[in-house]
């Protein structure tokens, strides 16, 4: 999404030896550089199953292949060669098996440390784990918040939830983005709260539309440092995918803008 919105991305990271043409073929296909790790088995597929008639989504997701230390030792060091203090690491996806459990606070360390901005697209303890590094962005939908502090809130408790948003602003983080699909997106900074809703269309698929939102916010904030912005045409860009067959266009993204209303809360 990033590379479609005109932002220039690599991507880095474990590769699965037994399927790496489609990626490699699809990046290439994309001119989006690519510095990977590639290890035994497959990079794992996952599938979103959802009922015409009842709208319930099914997620189907593939076991992670399995990593050494001796793997983990590269990918660092490939960080650490490849990124400088004038990228934005954006840090995603689960902890392949066997995988140190403190390894996104590893990487979260090192940004720290040689101030690196970072982002972090996680759950549970590896996104916790990260917070004392201070991303500068959290993305944590609805569900996945309710799982980190055992809650059950719907999206309509918006109070309840920005204090749940707060805490991990307190943690480190210093932006959280709360998404919850169709219901909207809230937005907690240093010194404002956002509300939005998300555009309408006709749901396609909804794998990545996470990423996309993270994409379309990282690369807008980057250009313009305007959160509104930012906040905007991540939702675009997220809902685009969703009603896109794979990663969306930028004049989807783009069509999208005139549906989204931006409120601060107070």
């Amino acid at each position: 999404m990033l590379q479609h919105l005109g932002y220039p991305t690599t991507a880095l990271g474990f590769l699965g030896r037994d399927n790496k043409e489609m990626f490699e073929h699809y990046l290439t296909e994309q001119q989006v550089p690519t510095y990977f790790h590639e290890v035994s088995g497959k990079t794992r597929t996952n599938m979103k199953i959802k009922s015409l008639e009842t709208k319930q989504e099914t997620e189907l997701n593939g076991v992670a292949f399995a990593i050494t230390d001796a793997d983990v030792t590269t990918i660092l060091t490939l960080i650490k060669a490849k990124v400088t203090k004038n990228d934005c690491l954006i840090i995603s996806g689960s902890l392949p098996q066997h995988c140190d459990h403190n390894l996104y606070q590893i990487i979260s360390t090192y940004c720290y440390d040689h101030q690196i901005s970072f982002v972090v697209d996680a759950t549970k303890d590896a996104l916790l784990s990260t917070l004392a590094t201070k991303p500068f962005l959290i993305k944590p939908n609805l569900a996945e918040l309710n799982e980190l502090f055992g809650t059950n809130y719907d999206f309509k408790q918006v109070t309840a939830i920005v204090a749940l948003g707060q805490k991990l602003r307190a943690q480190g983080a210093q932006n959280v983005l709360i998404s919850s699909g169709k219901d909207g997106s809230i937005l907690i900074t240093k010194h404002d709260v956002y509300l939005a809703n998300t555009a309408t269309g006709q749901l396609v698929n909804s794998v990545g539309t996470g990423d996309s939102m993270v994409a379309g916010f990282v690369g807008t904030y980057l250009a313009t440092k305007d959160y509104q912005a930012a906040l905007l045409m991540g939702i675009c860009a997220g809902s685009a995918t969703a009603f896109s067959p794979g990663i969306a266009s930028r004049e989807l993204v783009e069509s999208l803008k005139p549906q989204i209303t931006i409120t601060i809360f107070k």
